[in-house]
């Protein structure tokens, strides 16, 4: 529940990390604003093996190209996050997954996206990343994570919400 979330700066990028018990919100009052855009909600979905967990770096000629960062992407009109995750790790890594918790959520300052984090699980699980999204992909170590450069701002507010 909204009530419940806890807003925590996490670094100079200014990237916010908000833990909810209850649902995402699609908006959430501190961010209106005269002339500001709508959310928009995005996925992203943490899959580990071991003491690793899979990212991927972005392809070039999107956003943020070259940039390491969890799988995951945006949720379309219509469908919610639990099949969002599910729909975009298969889309751009070929797998499938199975949620089995949602984490929290994640949004960027100075960004109109939120992004609900999702604990899956891999039904299947032999990666055939989408070049057009993906550049490569990699089973990190745990304590390796945050030297992967370069990284988007978020992945240090999903670090903390996994607590690494």
């Amino acid at each position: 529940m909204e009530s419940q979330a806890t807003r925590r700066e996490i670094d100079s990028r200014r990237v916010f990390f908000f833990r909810a018990a209850g649902s995402m919100s699609n908006h959430h009052p501190e961010w209106a604003g005269a002339g500001r855009k709508r959310v928009r909600r995005g996925v992203i979905g943490v899959l580990r093996a071991d003491d690793a967990l899979l990212m991927v770096q972005r392809a070039a000629g999107i956003a943020k190209g070259g940039f390491w960062c969890f799988p995951g992407g945006h949720v379309e009109t219509g469908e919610t996050p639990r099949i969002a995750v599910v729909r975009e790790l298969h889309e751009e890594l070929g797998i499938r997954v199975e949620p089995e918790r949602r984490l929290g959520s994640v949004r960027v300052h100075d960004s109109r996206h939120v992004l609900a984090v999702w604990q899956v699980r891999c039904a299947a699980c032999v990666v055939q990343p989408a070049a057009a999204e993906i550049a490569d992909w990699k089973w990190v170590p745990i304590a390796e994570l945050r030297s992967l450069l370069p990284s988007l701002a978020s992945n240090e507010a999903v670090f903390q919400m996994l607590a690494l």
